[in-house]
């Protein structure tokens, strides 16, 4: 059985145009902006990553790496700076600064690389400062927050070395044991071993 063919009047691509040109035209503009905004985007974000990179890399005063953390904030190389600038002020035992810097490093930059150790790093100055119970605290959040970090088995050890030091050695003891069960191939579990040998001496 023949079908009619179908009529050519049923769509006219002139009378198309002219009836929705300027929807087709803003919808042409806005996906052209859109675009151009977004490569525009992805070269300064390129470029900035690029610009940090080299500042940190060249950065090696405490003023040069606050530069870097102040020009660059938000990229991973300023909050590379950042936990750099704190070694050195640690190094130079100015504690309260170094605390900053890493207090202001964790709330910042939440999904760095580095965040683990900057957790412990912060404890261990604290630690520094004589502040052995904020310092545990510290130990104790960073193992629970980050426990497959390369940080989690140094942590769990600080931790027990502070409870031995309070003569509680029975938790002292528990996280050590801890350590060698859930660490068994890092060099902290043979410390926390050998800690465990004194322990029950």
């Amino acid at each position: 059985m023949a079908t009619d063919p179908i009529s050519p009047d049923l769509f006219d691509g002139d009378d198309f145009w002219e009836e929705n040109k300027s929807k087709i035209l803003l919808y042409g503009a806005l996906l052209l902006a859109g675009l151009v905004g977004f490569g525009v985007y992805e070269y300064q974000r390129q470029t900035k990553k690029a610009a940090s990179q080299t500042a940190y890399a060249q950065a090696a005063t405490e003023a040069e790496l606050q530069n870097v953390t102040k020009d660059f904030a938000g990229t991973v190389p300023a909050g590379d700076a950042a936990i750099q600038l704190a070694d050195k002020l640690r190094g130079e035992a100015k504690y309260d600064e170094a605390v900053t810097v890493l207090r202001d490093f964790i709330a910042k930059y939440p999904e760095h690389p580095l965040i683990a150790g900057a957790w412990v790093s912060l404890a261990s100055t604290l630690e520094l400062q004589g502040k052995a119970d904020e310092a545990l605290e510290i130990y104790q959040q960073a193992a629970t927050k980050f426990p497959n970090s390369y940080a989690a088995p140094l942590a769990l050890n600080s931790q027990a070395r502070l409870l031995a030091a309070k003569g509680n050695k029975d938790g002292a003891s528990r996280l050590y044991e801890d350590v060698v069960a859930r660490y068994p191939e890092s060099i902290y579990s043979r410390e926390a071993m050998r800690e465990l040998r004194l322990l029950k001496r």
